[in-house]
């Protein structure tokens, strides 16, 4: 054991010799979750490998070395578990959720799942079809097209412009081979942490953590891909059309991720401007002056970076008068910073939101 501290009231971080972290959360609940996080996602993939980490995600389901085809999945379900897994810019997640009498057969189960799938060819044919429908109806969407534009030209030049699904290209020519490849660099202990809630013991989990870790591989020298540095923010304008009754339309801005000392107050402005009914932007372009039907702010962050986003939607007008509107709305924060009972409204959804979160195992 490297080391075991207090990371919050309510939670234990404890660092395997591996390298393999977890993080347990003590809750009163009659279920478990058991969380795993990988440190890989686009930011990893190569050009032409995009949607490597999304297809692993899926492949993995597909059948393991002891629960071939859906043996694994049936399992889960006469647990009476709740099985699940996503994929983003930074990190890939599979987790669990199970009645607690359950929780180590649980952790086995999610350990199967990622350390010994089997990538059958078949399987692999089938699910390209599976994601390539993903992409197209992701491309039907307007907001997700939206954001997936944005991303694209905000941080053009690096991983975080691609989309997280990949395109229909490249992912018809992905091979086991590059399953296998993707696992053998990124699916080892050094490279994962565990989140686990629910009512245990914590020295049972630890224990038994240590003990069914030991037949996996860990290592504590792997290559991270190159991240080249973000391109220099200028103005842009796409446009495109699509078959649908009004208009959409988004600006976004490149701006600090996680890490930054701006987080919380860029997650505070996001509330103040775009946030519900009361927020600035909602009650000067929708109530007061009928440029919009909707309009929303979002702030997305991620470990290297984030963007800041206005979406809106209008059926009358054009987009210029909208993104005037807007400008002078941002500039107006310059004169007239937001009041203390703008503060207090942010303050209070976003604990609201945080308390609804960890009132859940997950």
């Amino acid at each position: 054991m490297r080391g075991i501290f207090m990371v919050g009231l309510n939670y234990t971080k404890k660092v395997f010799p591996s390298g393999f972290r977890m993080i347990y959360r003590k809750m009163r609940s009659p279920l478990v979750a058991v969380n795993f996080w990988v440190r890989v996602g686009v930011r990893d993939e190569k050009p032409d490998k995009n949607g490597l980490s999304h297809f692993f995600e899926h492949m993995v389901f597909k059948g393991t070395a002891n629960f071939p085809g859906n043996l694994l999945s049936r399992r889960v379900q006469a647990l009476g578990g709740n099985l699940n897994a996503g994929t983003s810019l930074d990190t890939t997640d599979f987790y669990l959720v199970v009645p607690a009498d359950y929780w180590r057969e649980a952790f086995t189960l999610t350990m199967e799942l990622l350390f010994r799938p089997l990538f059958d060819a078949r399987d692999i044919e089938r699910e390209k079809m599976v994601v390539i429908q993903e992409i197209h109806l992701d491309e039907d969407d307007p907001e997700e097209w939206l954001t997936h534009l944005l991303h694209q030209r905000v941080f053009g030049g690096t991983p975080y412009g691609m989309p997280i699904l990949g395109r229909e290209e490249t992912v018809k020519n992905l091979t086991r081979e590059d399953l296998l490849e993707h696992q053998r660099r990124f699916y080892h202990l050094a490279n994962m942490t565990c989140v686990v809630s629910g009512n245990l013991e914590e020295g049972e989990l630890f224990s038994f953590a240590e003990e069914s870790l030991s037949d996996f591989p860990f290592s504590w020298e792997f290559d991270l891909p190159f991240f080249p540095p973000f391109p220099v923010p200028i103005r842009q304008i796409v446009e495109c059309r699509m078959d649908v009754c009004r208009k959409y339309g988004a600006i976004g801005f490149l701006c600090g991720g996680i890490k930054s000392d701006d987080f919380n107050v860029l997650r505070l402005l996001s509330v103040i401007l775009g946030d519900g009914a009361g927020s600035r932007l909602n009650v000067a372009l929708r109530e007061n002056q009928g440029l919009v039907d909707t309009i929303h702010t979002a702030y997305s962050y991620y470990e290297k970076a984030g963007i800041f986003t206005v979406f809106y939607t209008f059926s009358q007008g054009d987009r210029e008068t909208v993104e005037e509107a807007v400008q002078r709305e941002l500039e107006r924060l310059f004169q007239e910073p937001p009041t203390e009972e703008e503060l207090e409204r942010a303050r209070n959804l976003l604990k609201s939101s945080f308390f609804n979160t960890v009132e859940t195992t997950l």
